[in-house]
């Protein structure tokens, strides 16, 4: 399983899910991170996990909790490393934002038909591996950010 998750992964060819529609190299955007980071990194992980919630239930996965990197900020007994799918949706959605809030772990979401990868870490990063030439997926994913008020961008590899 983390061999496939690990050779998708190694691609420069991803998308991923922004706050921002445009890109910048301007060292002053931090500035302006640093405040989202704060102060929206909350609504932020309420949109993404409306947005995998809704995609694991349209497409067959596997879902993976990588195991902690930190102490786990929530009161339960999760499984790691192991496929959880089977998780509710309750479940799956205190996972996603303790992720995206504390970064203690990573969420892997495997595809299998169209076969791409979701990987959510902690803070504003949500990628998506393995997708390119799926226009199915694709414009899925593009209404889905756009309906939370996100953009799905493609990484543009030099």
């Amino acid at each position: 399983m983390y061999e496939t998750i690990d050779l998708l992964q190694q691609t420069t060819d991803y998308y991923y899910i922004d706050y921002i529609p445009y890109n910048t190299d301007d060292p002053n955007f931090l500035e302006l991170e640093e405040y989202f980071e704060k102060h929206y990194l909350s609504s932020f992980s309420e949109k993404i996990t409306k947005i995998i919630l809704k995609i694991i239930y349209y497409y067959p996965c596997k879902v993976y909790l990588t195991e902690p990197t930190k102490d786990i900020p929530i009161n339960s007994t999760l499984d790691f490393n192991s496929n959880i799918r089977h998780y509710s949706p309750s479940e799956f959605s205190k996972i996603i934002k303790q992720v995206i809030l504390t970064d203690f772990s990573s969420l892997q979401i495997l595809f299998s038909t169209p076969k791409f990868l979701i990987s959510i870490c902690g803070d504003f990063s949500v990628t998506i591996y393995g997708i390119k030439g799926n226009n199915e997926a694709i414009n899925l994913l593009q209404q889905l950010t756009t309906q939370e008020g996100l953009f799905l961008k493609q990484n543009n590899p030099s």
